[in-house]
């Protein structure tokens, strides 16, 4: 399977939208105090780093352009 260029595109800003999302969510982590608020944003982290692996894993295996 190939990607077109614009797939490629909306790809790359999906993840660095998630990039941010991770970013945010350690800033909260370091200066929240309630265990429970971290517990959440440890979570969300989680999720944004395994879906920006799965799009890294899906650029490198069918990064071809059309």
């Amino acid at each position: 399977m190939n990607l077109t260029t614009r797939e490629l595109l909306y790809l790359e800003d999906l993840t660095k939208l998630f990039e941010s999302v991770d970013k945010n969510c350690s800033r909260g982590i370091q200066t929240s105090n309630d265990p429970q608020v971290k517990s959440l944003l440890q979570g969300l982290s989680q999720d944004h780093k395994q879906w920006m692996q799965s799009i890294s894993s899906i650029v490198t295996s069918n990064g071809n352009l059309q």
